[in-house]
């Protein structure tokens, strides 16, 4: 009996799996779907710590995304299987249905691993990543520099090594060489790099050290408890080498919280012998200056290959050479400054100007200030000269973006007024690229620029006395801050990256026209009177900060050409911005304002705009279709969380180059109305980005002129997810600047161009579509979309296509013309569906057949394949 019910079970539990089959299936795509969707937010953030940190995936993290590839293989198997067994019950049923129940199993189990608590990336030291130096100069005495440092390092019985010299010498330079040899050969470990300069502390120093292996000290008082988790970090790291550049005075280690083992090296550079006996140095070396035939060598260099000196040029070169001193960095900038100068009497005159040239600088060697002074006083105009002094406000050793300091010589008024955007930009960059052409300044990445400390120190020094600067930037200062700084003679002040938490007062600084306090706490705010006398201010940058309101005394800066306040996620409220006639540059992105603020109509001379809530589940109340007003002197838009049904505004505003869209609410980009009717829309836009717009219908509600959108080079849509078309053929065929198309994950799109069937009165008469500049053309998970044009683009530009995962596509109306040129890409899916597609030209087809990848989708008999799932190791 009991050998009856047994088989009576098994049979109906063999029912049961067949009978469920379809609603196991249901359930399993629900979860898959899940899965997928945390495996893409994981493989973005892997992708983006690569790109910006260097940072690699735990292995844990990598073996998760294996089993979520081979659990999406074994998923397209069982659809396979599924699509090819009928519904009747059947052995190859119920074999499926099992697998399907398991397998749901294990994507639950899936998923719940992929929450990674303990964080996705490995440790950044255990990364091999290089700084950005320059080569070392003058190659006998360099070189024996760097070998007998290195030595010193690989012997294990030498913890602590000082490198000394005078300022200038090339002590940091050839530390990035060690650095770099270090993190390549691994021999060392690891290697930590700490810019410590003249006002440290041993506060400053645990924190240099704290950001470097990416340990959180800032919410941390206690000393104590500072040096126990800093000296924990470090042990749990093994080998590694701490570079501790720039050092001024002494710290004792253990106070400090470096471990005091063998397997723990560290490596100081000073201007001062003293320092290296502070920190008990076991091994100290100085820096020695440059041979004579190596100066000259070095100074020949800089001046250029091609230079061809008169003897009489020649020798007061060589004597213009000798009073660098043998410095590197003074020869690097003296020679910078003299390139092209063939009159001798310009060589006499820097000559003179060298040896009589003093002043007087705290910190600063006086064998190299004369040096330094003498490129500052060569730079071509003083408003070049203001421009960079201007870099001063940074912090030592910041990497600057090059973007926001050419904003801020812009908004400052050291760019003069031309008329046009492009043009101010561009006289900026052309300043900036002069500075670094005379290494004044350095490129330090490719969109960063830094100053050498000593190059800082000097344009510190003259802005002690005329103009006036106050700078203060990074130097740890806690608490609040009253007025004591806030002078009548003051020009501009930097306070930023400190641990600032309220200002309060009511200064009278009518000349200063540069206040930067971003990246400071502020969570005490600012007194509402705070700017009541700065009627000169033209910069104010409160970003990053804590700050919850903003003083109403802002609202009467009418001078003001720049606010900035992205990234103050406590702002709730900005007050009235109508009498900032002047402004400019204005930034409201991740804030946590509500509404944008009032008055911007009044705005005549805002070139940028952004606007965005720090918030991911609220919107900013954008004032809907009508109440938002811009003036059509923008350049720059970009609004992200806001609420609003259109941009009416969007229609007059001649001038817009780039517009940036984001999670707002809109159906319409441009609604239908008067001003669509009488000029084109969008006239000079160049990139239009448009992302996340759960209600995005379409670009416009009606018809478009001719002209807009002319000059559309860059074109983004991404995860719209109604918008069922990009925009009409009418408007598409007049795109002759377009180079950049990418639509992705846009889930009801059916066509990206609409229109063009026979008999289309609109455009009966276009054959072809020719699109000259076309050269990157990307589609991407558009699971609906069947056309993407229904007449033929030429397009002999085109160099890189992406199609990936639009499986009901039927055609690929692209024709490069006569080109032969390799085209880099990928084409993904199934063979079928390649050999079905159609094409308007067969030699697009031979040009993209190297980048068809197949999805293989291999089809055998229901009881074969049902044997093949049940035998994979996949599914057990």
């Amino acid at each position: 009996m009991e050998f009856l019910q047994e088989i009576a079970r098994n049979a109906w539990v063999q029912y049961d799996y067949s009978r469920r089959l379809e609603e196991s299936l249901d359930v399993l795509k629900i979860e898959m779907q899940e899965l997928s969707s945390q495996q893409t937010d994981i493989i973005i953030a892997l992708n983006t710590a690569e790109v910006v940190h260097g940072k690699k995936p735990k292995a844990e993290v990598s073996l998760w995304l294996e089993n979520v590839e081979k659990v999406t293989s074994a998923m397209t198997k069982i659809e396979e299987v599924y699509g090819e067994i009928g519904r009747d019950f059947s052995l190859p049923r119920v074999t499926l249905g099992k697998h399907v129940i398991e397998k749901i199993e294990e994507v639950v189990k899936l998923k719940e691993k992929g929450r990674f608590s303990e964080g996705l990336l490995a440790d950044l030291l255990l990364k091999s990543g290089s700084m950005p130096t320059t080569k070392l100069v003058g190659r006998t005495t360099a070189e024996r520099n760097l070998e007998q440092i290195w030595e010193s390092l690989m012997d294990q019985e030498v913890r602590t090594i000082g490198v000394y010299g005078m300022g200038g010498v090339g002590k940091t330079t050839i530390m990035t060489h060690i650095y770099n040899k270090i993190q390549i050969s691994r021999i060392l470990g690891t290697a930590i790099w700490v810019t410590v300069s003249n006002d440290s502390s041993i506060e400053r120093l645990q924190n240099g050290i704290a950001r470097a292996i990416e340990l959180d000290l800032s919410y941390e008082d206690d000393e104590m408890r500072r040096k126990i988790k800093l000296f924990e970090a470090l042990k749990r790291r093994g080998k590694f080498v701490i570079i501790l550049d720039d050092m001024w005075k002494s710290f004792p280690l253990e106070k400090v919280g470096i471990p005091e083992e063998n397997a723990y090296k560290v490596v100081l550079t000073t201007q001062s012998k003293n320092v290296c006996r502070g920190m008990k140095c076991q091994k100290k070396f100085e820096m020695e200056v440059l041979s004579r035939e190596e100066v000259w060598e070095l100074f020949k260099e800089m001046l250029g290959t091609d230079v061809v000196f008169s003897p009489e040029v020649e020798q007061i070169a060589k004597l213009v050479a000798e009073e660098c001193g043998g410095l590197p960095l003074g020869i690097i900038t003296i020679a910078s400054a003299m390139r092209e100068k063939d009159d001798v009497r310009e060589w006499r005159n820097a000559l003179e100007e060298l040896k009589c040239s003093t002043m007087e600088i705290e910190g600063m060697d006086d064998q190299l200030f004369p040096i330094l002074k003498f490129s500052y006083d060569r730079l071509k105009s003083e408003k070049i000269r203001s421009c960079f002094l201007y870099c001063a406000l940074y912090p030592e050793d910041y990497a600057f973006d090059d973007e926001e300091l050419v904003k801020y010589w812009i908004a400052e008024g050291l760019i003069e007024d031309m008329g046009y955007w492009e043009k101010e930009q561009d006289k900026g960059h052309i300043i900036l690229n002069g500075l670094i052409d005379v290494c004044m300044l350095v490129k330090k990445f490719v969109d960063s620029i830094g100053m050498h400390d000593l190059i800082r120190d000097l344009a510190i020094g003259i802005t002690r006395k005329r103009p006036r600067f106050v700078v203060k930037a990074g130097i740890g200062i806690r608490g609040s801050i009253g007025v004591q700084e806030f002078t009548e003679e003051v020009d501009k002040i930097s306070l930023m990256r400190n641990q600032i938490e309220m200002i309060s007062g009511e200064p009278n600084c009518p000349k200063l026209s540069t206040l930067l306090l971003q990246e400071n706490p502020l969570s005490g705010n600012i007194s509402h009177e705070f700017f009541n006398h700065m009627n000169g201010l033209r910069v104010l940058d409160l970003s990053k900060t804590g700050i919850e309101y903003l003083p109403e005394s802002v609202s009467n800066l009418e001078n003001l050409h720049m606010l900035l306040l992205n990234s103050c996620e406590r702002l709730r409220e900005v007050p009235s911005l109508a009498k900032l006639k002047r402004l400019r540059f204005l930034n409201l992105n991740d804030t946590g304002i509500k509404e944008v603020p009032d008055g911007m109509e009044c705005l005549v001379n805002l070139k940028e705009f952004y606007v965005s809530s720090a918030e991911e589940t609220k919107k900013i109340n954008a004032g809907g279709c009508n109440s938002l007003m811009l003036t059509d002197s923008i350049i720059n838009l970009k609004m992200e969380r806001c609420d609003l049904s259109s941009l009416h505004c969007l229609s007059r505003l001649q001038h817009l180059q780039s517009c940036d869209i984001l999670e707002c609410s809109m159906k319409w980009l441009l609604p239908i109305g008067d001003n669509s009717t009488i000029i084109p829309s969008l006239p000079s836009i160049q990139c239009l980005d448009l992302m996340d717009l759960p209600n995005l219908r379409g670009l416009c509600e009606g018809a478009l002129l001719r002209g807009s959108f002319a000059c559309l080079r860059n074109l983004s849509v991404w995860g719209c997810e109604v918008l069922e078309n990009v925009m009409s053929l009418e408007l598409f065929q007049h795109l002759q600047c377009l180079q950049y198309i990418r639509i992705i994950e846009c889930n009801e799109m059916v066509e990206v161009i609409k229109g063009g069937e026979e008999g289309d009165n609109n455009n009966n008469n276009n054959t072809i579509i020719l699109l000259p500049n076309l050269n990157s053309f990307l589609l991407d998970n558009l699971g609906k979309l069947k056309c993407i044009c229904k007449r033929l683009i030429i397009c002999p530009s085109l160099t890189e296509i992406y199609i990936t995962d639009c499986p009901l596509l039927k055609k690929i109306p692209l024709s490069m013309g006569h080109s032969t040129s390799v085209v880099r890409g990928r084409i993904k899916g199934s063979k079928e569906w390649w050999d079905a597609l159609e094409w308007d030209d067969p030699n697009t087809k031979t040009l993209l057949l190297p980048i068809f990848h197949e999805q293989r989708r291999g089809m055998k008999r229901k009881a074969e394949r049902a044997e093949e799932v049940a035998s994979t190791s996949h599914y057990r």
